[in-house]
């Protein structure tokens, strides 16, 4: 199993980041969906990195640079997937890791993840990898 960081992209690669993000379901027009990601691999502030076994993706970590009025600049997660049957195998952790590193290659020493309350399974992963909860907050939406 190997980590890459995305350059760019097929669609094979695309499909299989839609059907894993399927898994935790997220359902994504493919097409929107691949546009995005040829849209994020030329970002500067924002990376994809995927976990390939057998040359298949089996995982995906999206993160990015956030610059806020209020805070110190951080490295936010904004997603994280891993095909359910080749979870607890380390490979979110390898994900993470790798987040890890891109983030100090910049300087930034904060990282973020914000991460469903229903989801207590990935709270528990999180916090052993030494994240530590600080707040809960509501997410508003408006659709325009």
């Amino acid at each position: 199993m190997e980590i890459i960081q995305l350059k760019s992209i097929t669609e094979t690669e695309a499909l299989e980041i839609h059907s894993l993000s399927n898994q935790l379901g997220y359902a994504n027009d493919f097409d929107s969906l691949l546009g995005r990601l040829k849209e994020i691999i030329t970002l500067k502030d924002h990376t994809i990195f995927v976990a390939k076994a057998d040359d298949k993706i089996v995982g995906w970590l999206h993160c990015l640079v956030c610059m806020r009025v209020e805070s110190p600049l951080f490295v936010e997660v904004t997603g994280l997937v891993v095909d359910e049957n080749v979870r607890g195998k380390q490979i979110g952790k390898k994900l993470i890791e790798a987040s890890k590193s891109w983030s100090q290659d910049r300087d930034i020493s904060i990282m973020r993840i914000r991460c469903n309350v229903l989801r207590t399974e990935s709270h528990k992963f999180y916090k052993a990898l030494g994240f530590s909860s600080s707040k809960e907050q509501k997410v508003f939406e408006l659709s325009l």
